[in-house]
């Protein structure tokens, strides 16, 4: 089927040449033909379909040192190179043909969707790639299980994980009496909780931790894991001497969900474009008019900068 969608024509006038023999030279040139048009496709097969080998990758893992938060990640692609060559973005778990055989350098970059949108693969800037030298061999499936950890070069500027206390409390909405408190219901362990109810429709609170972000980093990332039942806008707050108040940038909008998820926001072209020296992380959120209450988690957060 592949040869004939490839070379209609060629096919064709075969066709036409092998049913004119037949009819002058008799069923001997008839069979002499078919047996040579057989040959043809055969080797044509051959040369364009080649036994590949296979690569199976279950999943990434990640490392994290000291210092570095949790290893939990949502890293969902695989970007496969074979001696430097792109092979494809694999959204894993995968088995891939590799048409390369022999000794060959495979080189697997561990990929997120930026801003949590399926259609913006990346791979992730932060995390090391995964190198090894493979004899792959015609129909074998050989099992990859790569790792990755951070950077060394990539600065961590705030980990939050709820274990020891909460550094959302700057109520930037002016409502002191409702905050951010501490639940046991985390992704892993204790997480940040707010409650939204009709007495407190909206919500916007920022981190009291004020840290220094570069704009000429490369890239800026807040990685978080959230589970929410109402809307939830996440962003930061720039500010400096002559902008105490500070000015909120929003990035994104994280869409209720009913189980943990993980995100990866890339902050780093609102960094530049704040102009500021000094950044609180923001959250923001509205009560929908179809509840009467409303739960955000979050957990895991990490605020990061390369």
């Amino acid at each position: 089927a592949k040869i004939l969608m490839k070379h209609p024509e060629v096919l064709g006038r075969g066709s036409l040449k092998t049913r004119a023999t037949a009819s002058s030279g008799g069923t001997g040139s008839l069979s002499y033909c078919v047996y040579a048009f057989l040959i043809l496709i055969f080797i044509s097969c051959g040369k364009e379909n080649p036994v590949p080998a296979y690569l199976h990758i279950p999943a990434f893992s990640l490392t994290a040192r000291v210092g570095e938060g949790t290893s939990a990640h949502k890293i969902s692609d695989a970007w496969v190179f074979v001696d430097g060559q792109a092979n494809g973005i694999f959204q894993l778990p995968v088995t891939i043909p590799i048409i390369q055989l022999g000794q060959h350098d495979i080189i697997i970059f561990p990929g997120v969707r930026n801003n949590g949108t399926r259609s913006n693969p990346v791979v992730y800037p932060m995390c090391t790639s995964y190198k090894i030298k493979m004899d792959l061999k015609a129909g074998k499936v050989d099992t990859l299980r790569p790792t990755t950890a951070y950077l060394p070069e990539v600065q961590f500027k705030v980990i939050e994980d709820f274990e020891r206390g909460n550094i959302f409390k700057i109520d930037r909405d002016n409502n002191t009496t409702n905050q951010f408190t501490i639940s046991n219901n985390g992704f892993e362990g204790k997480c940040g909780q707010f409650i939204l109810g009709k007495s407190n429709i909206s919500m916007e609170k920022a981190s009291t931790t004020k840290v220094q972000l570069s704009d000429n980093a490369a890239n800026i990332y807040l990685e978080m894991h959230y589970k929410t039942e109402a809307p939830l806008t996440v962003g930061i707050v720039g500010s400096n001497i002559s902008n105490t108040t500070g000015t909120a940038s929003y990035k994104i909008i994280l869409y209720p969900n009913k189980e943990w998820n993980k995100t990866y926001i890339n902050l780093t072209n609102e960094v530049k474009e704040l102009k500021m020296t000094d950044f609180q992380i923001l959250f923001n959120s509205l009560l929908p008019d179809s509840l009467s209450t409303a739960t955000i988690l979050i957990d895991n957060i990490k605020l990061i900068q390369k």
